[in-house]
């Protein structure tokens, strides 16, 4: 759990936030895949900053999204990769958290992927 703490704190977690997320019921989860979190800080950097650089470089239309009720940091980091991708677009889902519902999700994604069926 100090892996995956440490790391939540790197990418902005509030510390004051964390005692909170450890009692999720995701939280075992979140730690049984925590040795993956040196991908996330590699392509993180020394920093922890937006890899804005990095997501410059993405050539594929690319949807960015956060919810309106999570962390500002999210709104933060979506913003400054949407703005970084060349052809992509920021969308903020009011109401949602981290832990978008399935419901809030669908129409934004059918939009993204297949804009004529919106319009049809």
């Amino acid at each position: 759990g100090d892996a995956l703490g440490l790391f939540m704190m790197f990418v902005g977690m509030p510390p004051e936030h964390l005692e909170g997320a450890r009692q999720q019921p995701m939280w075992p989860m979140w730690e049984a895949v925590a040795h993956t979190l040196a991908y996330d800080a590699a392509a993180l950097g020394d920093d922890g900053s937006v890899p804005t650089e990095k997501a410059a470089r993405v050539t594929v239309p690319t949807l960015v999204m956060d919810g309106s009720a999570s962390f500002p940091f999210m709104y933060t980091t979506a913003v400054a990769l949407a703005k970084a991708i060349p052809n992509a677009r920021h969308r903020q889902l009011q109401g949602q958290t981290h832990e978008v519902a399935a419901e809030a999700l669908a129409p934004v994604l059918l939009e993204f992927f297949n804009p004529q069926a919106v319009t049809s």
